[in-house]
């Protein structure tokens, strides 16, 4: 029952990301309009066969933005993720394997610091030092998330490390680097993936949370969060201004969501065992 419930969450799953990345990264040539063309006569006009999203406050085809946006926001998505993975696994591994020292007491503080440190309040620090600007988006973003990982890597590896494939590669005489390489890292990589599912739906909110707050990608540049922020003031009197963007980030965040929850079940022994 387990196994048909995971194999149904994968499939739907990869069928709704497989229709956002094809509509996203084909834009070029699915979108019906140029996303940054404004045009004046054409100011907040409702869904029709030439605009199916309707027009914002300058008149810009919200389909083609929606579309042309997508990639902004899943690029950077997924650049925030290989960043915070990167990060995350050699914190957590090196942490693991000096349980104990002084390394590991000051990368776990550093990481206890971090997860009680408010998300939006750094936001807010580093656009008011730095600027706003997408590079400035992403490191906030990968300076926070990459605790997650760390300490998912830091409790896989404390558990490798009571077993006997560890303590014979100790006896053996392997450095302290082959044994993260060749005997943790391995056993780290499988439930990372699985988190990270789950954290990339996490990234693409955040982004556009970010994004709408203004601190993401500048106008005109078309961005999930950044059209939901443009079109706010304008939603009462025309709802379908915030439907593209509103609809593709539920749809993504979504499959994600059901690719981690299908990948969990098919990789955790305990799940698939019928009662």
């Amino acid at each position: 029952m387990h196994r048909r419930k995971a194999t149904f969450s994968l499939i739907a799953g990869c069928v709704l990301l497989g229709l956002i990345v094809v509509s996203v990264f084909g834009a070029s040539m699915l979108a019906p309009h140029d996303p940054v063309k404004q045009s004046t006569l054409e100011r907040l006009e409702k869904p029709s066969l030439e605009h199916p999203l309707g027009t914002d406050r300058f008149g810009r085809d919200i389909l083609s933005r929606t579309l042309h946006g997508g990639q902004n926001t899943l690029i950077s998505s997924f650049i925030a993720l290989i960043a915070t993975i990167v990060i995350g696994l050699l914190v957590g591994i090196v942490a693991g394997m000096y349980h104990g020292s002084l390394l590991d007491t000051i990368l776990m503080r550093l990481v206890d610091v971090l997860l009680s440190f408010p998300f939006m309040v750094l936001a807010m620090v580093i656009a008011a030092l730095f600027g706003t600007s997408l590079f400035h988006l992403l490191a906030v973003i990968v300076s926070v998330c990459w605790v997650t990982f760390a300490r998912l890597s830091r409790s896989i590896v404390l558990q490798a490390k009571t077993e006997t494939s560890f303590a014979a590669a100790k006896v053996l005489g392997a450095s302290d680097l082959t044994i993260m390489r060749k005997e943790l890292l391995p056993r780290t990589i499988g439930p990372v993936l699985i988190l990270a599912t789950f954290e990339l739906g996490s990234l693409i909110l955040s982004i556009a949370a970010l994004s709408f707050l203004g601190l993401g990608s500048q106008p005109p540049t078309p961005e999930w969060g950044s059209m939901l922020a443009d079109g706010r003031d304008h939603f009462f009197q025309f709802p379908h201004i915030l439907l593209g963007p509103t609809l593709f980030i539920f749809i993504t965040v979504a499959a994600f969501n059901l690719i981690g929850e299908g990948l969990r079940n098919q990789l955790d022994p305990y799940e698939k065992i019928e009662l």
